[in-house]
This record gives C-alpha cells, sequence and structure tokens, in this order.
C-alpha cells in the first residue's frame, strides 16, 4: 500500500478521472444525441425488434408484404372485427388458401371490413365459407361467378322452398325425366258454381296458398247437350269458365282447378 500511495499524484489521479468520464461521457452523449429517424435497416441488430417494441395497432396493411399473412400466422378465432383495421388487410398480404374457417371470429368479417374485391378464389382455403359466416341474403346472384356452386358446395338438403324464388325453376333447370310423380303434388281444388235457366254465367275455382295453376277442368250437374263451355281462362292461380245453360233449369256447373303443390 506504500508503494501505491507514493506512486498516486494529483497528476495521475485526474488523468485516470478524465478517461473515466470521457467514456462515460461519450455514452450518454451518444444515447441522448440521436437524431430523429437517424436509426434505420443498417443500425438494427437482427431480431431487435420483438414483441414487446411493437405499439398497439402499430402494424397495418402498408405494413405488411405480399402474402405475409399466411395460415400458420392466424390463430383460431383470431380475426375478429375488432383486429381488422378499415381496408387494412387486402388481397396483396393474403397468401393463397389464408383465410380458413377456424381463424374466423362468428360474425367477424362485416361489410366495412372487407376490401373491393379482396377477398377471390385464392384467398379462401376448402370449405372456410359456411352457413355462419354468411349473412342472411347477402349472396346474391351478381356475386356468383358463372358454375361457381357445384354439386360438392352444396350440403345435402341444403337448397329448400325457401331458398328458390318464385319461377326460378324453368324448363332448362329440369333434368329428363326429373319431375316424377313421387316428387310432385297435384292437387284437384272444386268449386260449385250454380249457372240460371237458360243463361251464360262466369264460373270458377282457385289454387290454394303456395299451389300453382295447371290445368282445369268442368263437370255438369246434369249431362245435356243444350250445355256448353264457351271459354276457359286463368288469372294467377284461378280458373275461370264462362258457361252457357240452354236448359229450362239451373245447372250446377263444378270448376276444377289443377294445381301443383
Amino acid at each position: 500500500m506504500n508503494r501505491i500511495r507514493k506512486r498516486l499524484t494529483y497528476a495521475n489521479v485526474m488523468s485516470t478521472v478524465a478517461v473515466f468520464f470521457a467514456i462515460g461521457g461519450a455514452t450518454a452523449f451518444a444515447a441522448s444525441q440521436i437524431g430523429k429517424n437517424s436509426v434505420g435497416t443498417a443500425q438494427l441488430q437482427k431480431n431487435s425488434v420483438t414483441t414487446g417494441k411493437i405499439a398497439a395497432e402499430a402494424v397495418k396493411g402498408g405494413k405488411l408484404a405480399q402474402n405475409a399473412v399466411t395460415t400458420n400466422r392466424l390463430r383460431d378465432g383470431s380475426v375478429s372485427q375488432s383486429k381488422i383495421v378499415n381496408g387494412a388487410i387486402g388481397p396483396q398480404q393474403l397468401a393463397p388458401n389464408a383465410v380458413t374457417a377456424a381463424a374466423l371470429a362468428n360474425n367477424a368479417v362485416t361489410t366495412p371490413k372487407i376490401n373491393k374485391a379482396a377477398v377471390n378464389a385464392e384467398k379462401l382455403a376448402a370449405n372456410s365459407v359456411n352457413a355462419e359466416k354468411i349473412v342472411a341474403t347477402s349472396v346474391t346472384n351478381p356475386k356468383l361467378a358463372a358454375n361457381a356452386v357445384t354439386d360438392e358446395k352444396l350440403a345435402a338438403n341444403s337448397v329448400t322452398s325457401t331458398k328458390i324464388a318464385n319461377g326460378a325453376v324453368t324448363a332448362g333447370k329440369i333434368a329428363a325425366g326429373g319431375v316424377t310423380a313421387a316428387n310432385v303434388t297435384i292437387n284437384i281444388v272444386s268449386q260449385n258454381n250454380e249457372i240460371a235457366k237458360e243463361a251464360t254465367g262466369l264460373a270458377s275455382s282457385n289454387c290454394n296458398p303456395g299451389e300453382k295453376l295447371i290445368g282445369i277442368g268442368t263437370v255438369w250437374s246434369a249431362a245435356s247437350n243444350k250445355n256448353s263451355i264457351e271459354a276457359q281462362f286463368y288469372f294467377g292461380t284461378a280458373a275461370f269458365v264462362r258457361a252457357n245453360n240452354g236448359t229450362a233449369a239451373a245447372e250446377i256447373l263444378t270448376v276444377q282447378a289443377v294445381c301443383l303443390g
């Protein structure tokens, strides 16, 4: 200790302190004097930007590279309304088949959350769009590509009466031999109409609600060559007959509406 004390001079101590402050001061100066936007890619070490360094909602559409969002990046139910910035995730950011049914939270994808033309065929995984993901009446004819709905896309018994618009099933939609007695219900609705003696009258009958008129039949209460049918016509589901009773007594004309149930 005596030897060390003999070597300690004012100059030695001050030079050591000066070196210490020079090193520490330079570090402090560097940390406090970094200019705005001066830290770029070259200054960042690999893997230095961790989850904790990213502010909430900092990663938006412009920050995502093309095909950056893949299936393995999405957790089950992770894509909910609150997690999607309007217009942020477009077709370029989604990898093909990235969005599966499991990745979508129930009722997550609403109209304002989808960019125009963002969700195309290659962005949807097989079987990802099921009934609970589609808002009622949202899929209209203009939204379906030609031949888009194939047999394998329709679940068994999925096309019910309420799904078919009136007049939608035309002759071209029915396969040869497709309409058989087993799948067609024919109902005859009869209505008695009195036609006065030696007079011409109008008789009618009407199909039940939901049925379609496909034919008209007539039956007189008494056979006579003086009775005749002048005309038959229909309006909607109602059948009309213009008949002439040439006998000397009132006659009953039964009009039969042949209805397809």
